[in-house]
């Protein structure tokens, strides 16, 4: 497939490789070659003249599994965020999990994130998990199964082991050719936990390290500190660890980490939502290499990594000037720097032959757009939206083309997440007499 007469946008270094307007042939999945005019007499041939071509975006942390419950969050005291996952993930059956990881999942491929980290934690039953992964499948994303638990487990209890050594041990079943891998997501005890619970955790570790697989783990609000003190203290941080807000870590922290090779997802929007403080991106970047964007799920909203870009960038500037840091940064954040972020960076992130093909075209032609030149950043950052993404590839198959989505239908997946919604209600617990829900 050739994409003939683009803005590319490669993101491969300091503006190494942004040829301005370029062609792309993809064969096989990955990029074979990026230049001008060039031939390719077999190849599908899309013309991308007033589009930018740019790496898909790498959202480093999403709980893909509640996207059924976005936009009931924050109306009321019993709709405070926590609470209200708690009383609705109890009542989610195997199929909510599959339809609410599609419906987070094809979202957020529509607006050009062709990578995300699925955090799974309302994993009740095995079942749970496969009906999760079906839905990762049915989206063609590329993604990261995080298997981890639920609200109703004891802090002292650990997952399902042998489950996850079986999804590893057979993963050829489930992976979609390699698409989807897996990792382990942690609950890190706070420093001051009874013994119980590092025993816990620390077996999760010993097992999942003796596999290979990644891990996520929460560091968040105020027990981020304390947590991440008991990383720190017992020698458990490592290349292979990606931590999930760093709430409060501060500078002496970071610089732990980031001798121990761990990385940060940061996620604007749904720290400011739930009373994080405010995420300044500066604070993480000087001290750390390896720092990534994240959507967070359906209380950050949209699946959408253009806002998410844009709140990164204005509270950095409001606090520290407009170019404390710049929109081509939250590019590299959004796309390399989160590939690298998770582990991934010598396959996806940036577009450079040899790489794997995943990739969007942004439409610059629309009212809310403009004229795309050498520089495209800050027309990125701040004026597209999802609407404005009109290809999504991955690892080389067209998953939206023409500004719509050709592996499923959109309404169709909606509705199915409406009528999951429905269920999930009637199951639950009563609300308190406050709750609208």
């Amino acid at each position: 497939m050739l994409l003939r007469g683009a803005r590319l946008l490669a993101m491969a270094g300091v503006h190494r490789n942004d040829a301005g307007v370029a062609d792309l042939l993809v064969r096989g999945g990955r990029i074979e070659r990026i230049g001008r005019s060039l031939s390719a007499p077999d190849a599908e041939v899309i013309e991308a003249d007033g589009h930018i071509l740019m790496p898909g975006f790498v959202d480093t942390h999403n709980h893909l599994w509640l996207s059924q419950m976005r936009g009931l969050f924050g109306r009321s005291e019993a709709t405070r965020y926590f609470p209200l996952v708690e009383r609705l993930g109890a009542a989610f059956r195997p199929e909510d999990m599959r339809v609410g990881t599609l419906f987070g999942a094809a979202g957020a491929l529509a607006a050009g994130v062709t990578t995300t980290l699925a955090y799974c934690d309302n994993i009740r039953s095995p079942a749970h998990a496969d009906a999760a992964i079906a839905g990762l499948r049915q989206a063609g994303i590329r993604a990261r199964f995080l298997y981890t638990s639920h609200d109703g487990m004891a802090a002292d209890e650990p997952v399902a082991l042998d489950h996850l050594r079986n999804l590893h041990d057979g993963r050829d079943d489930w992976s979609a050719g390699g698409l989807i891998d897996l990792g382990l997501g942690l609950r890190t005890p706070r420093k001051d936990a009874p013994p119980a619970e590092f025993a816990r955790a620390a077996h999760e570790l010993s097992v999942a390290r003796a596999l290979g697989l990644p891990i996520s783990t929460h560091i968040s609000g105020e027990n981020g500190p304390a947590q991440l003190d008991a990383l720190i203290a017992r020698g458990w941080l490592g290349p292979d660890m990606l931590l999930v807000h760093a709430t409060g870590a501060g500078p002496e922290r970071l610089a732990r980490v980031r001798e121990r090779g761990a990385g940060v997802s940061l996620t604007p929007i749904t720290e400011h939502r739930v009373g994080y403080g405010l995420t300044r991106v500066n604070d993480y970047l000087q001290p750390l290499g390896r720092v990534g964007l994240g959507l967070d799920g359906a209380l950050g909203g949209a699946p959408d990594m253009f806002p998410v870009m844009r709140t990164a960038h204005n509270v950095q500037a409001a606090g520290l000037g407009e170019l404390s840091i710049l929109p081509r940064r939250l590019l590299e954040l959004a796309t390399i720097e989160g590939a690298r972020a998770i582990g991934l960076a010598d396959q996806i992130g940036s577009l450079e032959p040899g790489k794997r093909a995943d990739l969007i075209l942004v439409d610059t032609r629309s009212l809310n757009m403009g004229p795309a030149d050498e520089d495209s950043s800050a027309l990125l950052v701040y004026s597209a939206g999802s609407r404005d993404v009109a290809l999504v590839m991955v690892d080389g198959r067209i998953v939206k083309r023409g500004g719509r989505m050709i592996r499923l239908s959109e309404h169709a997946t909606a509705q199915a997440a409406a009528h999951s919604l429905a269920r999930i209600r009637r199951r639950a617990e009563p609300a308190p007499p406050s709750a609208p829900y």
